[in-house]
């Protein structure tokens, strides 16, 4: 992927897609999916499922998003949906471009925080990179005008080399009873972030 002057690679598992941010693949994978769902509840979760989808991505594209990716699977208990997108910021004259001062504004969806957001902001080390600033937590973000949505999210400030922009990697989901194992999986995928040409390794398939 390439932002301005600057390609990156990140490393998403097997079992996810990269998405086009017009939301394509996205009715590609849903219509696949209803194709195999006799049940109307299981119709009724997967509709639901690529509604908030579509509106995240739309909210996303708005605000800087240069690539996304994620999975939408079905499995015996339940609809896994994860994604990740990556946002490249330029501040304002005058901004706090902090780590702390854009995770007080940024938010997975691109709309409003609500008051059900509760994060925590750590410095952490990646691989390729070295010290960045990470939000994590569970988000409760106003998708669309009325509609609300709680997230599982990590959101990582990678500063770009030689200049006064930064990437953002949100990784999020709403499966929030699966917020530990989701961490662990953020943490794998946004620890194969590099600069430059070279093709990261794939994270292992989530499950």
């Amino acid at each position: 992927m390439t932002t301005d002057s600057h390609s990156f690679g990140i490393g998403i598992p097997e079992n996810w897609t990269e998405y086009d941010l017009h939301g394509d693949t996205l009715a590609e994978r849903r219509a696949e999916m209803l194709r195999h769902a006799p049940q109307k509840e299981t119709r009724d979760a997967i509709n639901g499922a690529f509604r908030s989808a579509r509106r995240i991505m739309d909210g996303a594209r708005r605000r800087g998003a240069v690539y996304a990716a994620g999975t939408t699977t079905m499995y015996e208990d339940g609809l896994l949906m994860a994604g990740l997108m990556v946002f490249s910021l330029t501040p304002p004259a005058g901004a706090d471009f902090s780590a702390k001062g854009l995770a007080r504004e940024f938010s997975a969806a691109g709309g409003r925080r609500r008051e059900g957001t509760s994060r925590t902001l750590t410095t952490h080390e990646l691989p390729w990179v070295g010290p960045v600033g990470r939000m994590s937590g569970i988000e409760e973000t106003e998708i669309a005008e009325g509609v609300s949505s709680k997230l599982v999210v990590t959101h990582t400030f990678v500063p770009v080399p030689g200049g006064g922009r930064v990437l953002v990697i949100t990784c999020f989901s709403p499966n929030i009873p699966l917020a530990e194992p989701l961490y662990d999986l953020f943490d794998a995928i946004t620890s194969t972030f590099c600069f430059g040409d070279g093709e990261p390794e794939t994270v292992g398939t989530a499950t």
